[in-house]
C-alpha cells in the first residue's frame, strides 16, 4: 500500500470516529434532555426549596429557565413571560438557589461548531475521495483519440472462355472467367488490399503470394477472413467500405445483396457497411471488349 492510500483510510477512519461521536453526542444529548414542566409546578419546586442551580435565557418577550434539582440531579425547563421574570428570581433567591442569567444562550454557536466540525470533515473527505477515485479512473484509461485511416484497392483479371466467373464470393452466370491464381475474385482481392494498406499490413500479394500452390484455386473469402483477423490482433475495425467493379457483363446490380451478404460474413461485419457499385467501360480498351474485369475498392477503418 502506498503512503496516499495509507493516508486516505487513515482519514477515513478518523471521520468514521468522528461520526460515531456525534451519534453518541446526539444519543446521550437525547437521554439527558431536561423535562419540561409547567409554571406551577416550576413554583412549587422552588417553594420546596428543590432547585440547586438555575440558569436564565432572556429572550424577546420571554425567559427560558433550566434549573438543576437537589435531591434527583435531574434538569427541568420551563418558560416564563419576561413579565414573571423579577417575581421568579427573587422566588429562586429566598430558596438559596445560585441564579445565572443570559441574553443569549452562551456557547450555543461554539457548540454547534464544535459538533459539525466531525460531519463537515466527514463529507469534506468523502467529496475528496469521490475526487480521487474519478482522478485515478480517468489516469487508469489511456487516453487515445479515436483514428480514422482509410486504404484504397486495385485488381484486375483477364476473362477467358470456360473459366467459372466468381465476384464478391458469387458465381455469376457467364460464358468467361478470370484467369488466376486463386480464385480470381476481382472484387474480394481489390477489398483485401484496401483493408491492408488502411490497417498498414502489406498487401494481398505479400499474404498470398501466387507463388504459393497452397492458395492455387483458393476461395478468396478466405483472404478476407485473414484480413479480419489482422484488424483484431491491430485493434482497427471496418468502418465502411465503398467499391466499384468495372465489367461490360453481366448485369451486377441485381446480385448485389447475395455480394454483399458474402463479404460482410467473411469480414465479420454487418452487411450495411458494405456499398457496391458496378461500371461499365464503354467499350474502351480491354474491359470494354470483354476481355478483362477489374475493381476498385476504398475501405475506411477507426481504431478501438
Amino acid at each position: 500500500m502506498n503512503s496516499s492510500s495509507t493516508a486516505k483510510t487513515i482519514l477515513f477512519w478518523i471521520s468514521i470516529v468522528f461520526l460515531g461521536v456525534i451519534l453518541w453526542k446526539l444519543v446521550s444529548a437525547n437521554k439527558n434532555a431536561p423535562e419540561v414542566v409547567s409554571y406551577s409546578d416550576f413554583v412549587q419546586m422552588i417553594d420546596d426549596k428543590e432547585v440547586l442551580n438555575s440558569k436564565i435565557y432572556l429572550e424577546a418577550n420571554s425567559a427560558n429557565i433550566y434549573v438543576l434539582l437537589r435531591r434527583s440531579q435531574k434538569y427541568v425547563q420551563t418558560t416564563i413571560a419576561t413579565s414573571e421574570l423579577p417575581e421568579i428570581t427573587a422566588r429562586l433567591r429566598d430558596s438559596g438557589a445560585n441564579i445565572e442569567i443570559n441574553q443569549v444562550k452562551s456557547g450555543d454557536w461554539t457548540l454547534i461548531l464544535l459538533n459539525a466540525a466531525p460531519l463537515i470533515l466527514l463529507v469534506g473527505f468523502c467529496l475528496f475521495l469521490m475526487r480521487q477515485m474519478k482522478g485515478n479512473a480517468k489516469r487508469a484509461l489511456p487516453l487515445r483519440t479515436a483514428t480514422a485511416r482509410t486504404g484504397i484497392g486495385y485488381d484486375l483479371h483477364r476473362l477467358e472462355e470456360g473459366l467459372p466467373l466468381v465476384v464478391g464470393g458469387i458465381e455469376l452466370p457467364l460464358d468467361k472467367g478470370p484467369v488466376g491464381h486463386s480464385d480470381g475474385d476481382v472484387l474480394a482481392h481489390a477489398m483485401c488490399d484496401a483493408i491492408l494498406g488502411a490497417a498498414g499490413a502489406g498487401d494481398i500479394g505479400t499474404h498470398f503470394p501466387d507463388t504459393d500452390p497452397k492458395w492455387k484455386g483458393a476461395n478468396s473469402m478466405l483472404f478476407l477472413e485473414h484480413a479480419r483477423k489482422l484488424l483484431d490482433e491491430k485493434h482497427f475495425e471496418i468502418e465502411w467500405i465503398d467499391a466499384v467493379v468495372i465489367t461490360e457483363k453481366p448485369k451486377l446490380g441485381p446480385h448485389f445483396p447475395k455480394m454483399r451478404e458474402a463479404l460482410a460474413k467473411a469480414l465479420g461485419v454487418g452487411a450495411e457497411k458494405i456499398h457496391l457499385k458496378a461500371k461499365t467501360n464503354e467499350g474502351v480498351d480491354a474491359i470494354g471488349r470483354g476481355e478483362a474485369i477489374a475493381a476498385h475498392v476504398v475501405a475506411t477503418l477507426t481504431s478501438r
